[in-house]
């Protein structure tokens, strides 16, 4: 899905962002800082940043080994409209006002979805079949 979001973006944009599968690849369950681990034995002189929207930062503390998680990586907050402040630093951006539980309850409920997510996704989640869709 990350690269089929990736084709909405600016050629030059696309240029910047490599999508790895290191994640899939892994067997058993998959946590963030399992995820940054291995990618700081890839890109040893690299930081790292968590992009989080609002939804998913107001439950970071419930995440796996999060306070471990936050001394190895920094944490920025894409605001949702309308949504509470963080306890990370935060910016806003111009977008569509949807989080995830919305989209995976549209698909449940056979709602159309073009006003949540780009075509590209769309095709992509129907094609594979994600979130029970068809």
């Amino acid at each position: 899905m990350c690269t089929a979001a990736l084709s909405d973006l600016a050629d030059a944009l696309q240029e910047k962002v490599s999508v790895l599968d290191l994640e899939v690849n892994r067997s058993g369950p998959t946590f963030t800082i399992d995820t940054i681990n291995q990618l700081r034995m890839i890109y040893p002189r690299d930081s790292f940043t968590i992009i989080l929207g609002s939804d998913a930062a107001a439950k970071f503390d419930q995440w796996y080994r999060a306070d471990a998680l936050k001394n190895i990586v920094d944490v920025l907050v894409v605001k949702r409209p309308g949504a509470n402040k963080s306890t990370f630093p935060e910016i806003e951006i111009n977008a569509i006002d949807v989080s995830a539980t919305q989209v995976r309850d549209a698909i449940v409920k056979r709602a159309d979805l073009a006003p949540l997510l780009s075509p590209s996704v769309r095709k992509y989640i129907k094609e594979n079949g994600l979130y029970g869709s068809k």
